[in-house]
């Protein structure tokens, strides 16, 4: 998955929501998350903190999502777009160098391409259709600045591509008892009051704009990555996870009525 470098995922980008109420345990983060979108019927971007190497002996948020989430949700959903593109390699050396740079500072895990494919093969089961991303080699040629990549113009890139991958999943057709469209990437690209320094990254508040206010933003994390980064630790609705956990539970955090945190069973 096409992600940003990992000093932009550690940044922290809550925005001053009103004050928390108190979280809400579940039995299972299907539930939790069914809970939190009684009533959507428009676009529900989930963002995660992308897997690396280091944290790769924690079961990844992707697999918790293809198993424990999504069939939860798939039958009120028609789409499913997913933050990543095909590597074809017919774009020559800008290619190359870019996708080799980018799995070298994300620190991806290898085991991440199997768990996105089947994050794509088990929605098409579930009857929601999976979409990806594509880039074309102007881009690729674009995202190089000399040997390095520009990666204030990846994430630019990656948000662009994802509100266009957006905007044509709301046109495409969609059954009357599945009017969603899920979105999965980054943490960073589904913020729907970004922070001013990260808000050229984020659709939510365009995609929220399209929709006349039908947009929702749920953040999963995963209990063990969360306590590895230290600006988590310091986001307002930490507190309220820790007063608030219980063994064997799911936590939803409502930030605002359309902002969710979800935090998975430790």
């Amino acid at each position: 998955m096409i992600a940003a470098a990992a000093a932009l995922l550690a940044l922290a980008h809550a925005p001053a929501w009103a004050p928390f109420p108190a979280a809400q345990t579940f039995a299972t983060p299907g539930a939790a998350v069914a809970a939190f979108l009684e009533g959507a019927t428009g676009v529900v971007a989930f963002g995660e903190l992308h897997q690396t190497a280091k944290t790769s002996s924690t079961r990844s948020t992707i697999a918790r999502f293809t198993d424990e989430v999504l069939p939860a949700i798939a039958p009120r959903a028609a789409h499913l777009i997913v933050e990543t593109w095909v590597s074809r390699g017919a774009c020559g050396a800008p290619e190359k160098r870019v996708t080799e740079d980018i799995a070298r500072t994300t620190e991806r895990p290898p085991e991440t391409e199997n768990e996105i494919v089947r994050l794509l093969r088990r929605a098409k089961e579930l009857g929601v259709a999976p979409h990806v991303l594509d880039v074309d080699c102007h881009e690729y040629q674009s995202l190089q600045v000399g040997d390095q990549v520009d990666y204030d113009r990846l994430l630019k890139l990656t948000r662009a591509h994802l509100q266009r991958a957006i905007e044509q999943g709301l046109a495409l057709p969609r059954p009357p008892d599945r009017p969603l469209v899920l979105v999965y990437g980054g943490a960073l690209h589904n913020d729907l009051a970004p922070a001013p320094a990260l808000a050229d990254y984020s659709f939510g508040p365009a995609i929220d704009r399209l929709t006349g206010g039908a947009y929702r933003e749920v953040d999963l994390y995963v209990p063990q990555l969360v306590d590895t980064l230290p600006a988590l630790r310091a986001e307002p609705w930490y507190p309220t996870w820790v007063a608030s956990r219980r063994p064997g539970t799911t936590l939803l955090i409502r930030r605002a009525p359309r902002s969710a945190v979800v935090l998975f069973q430790r």
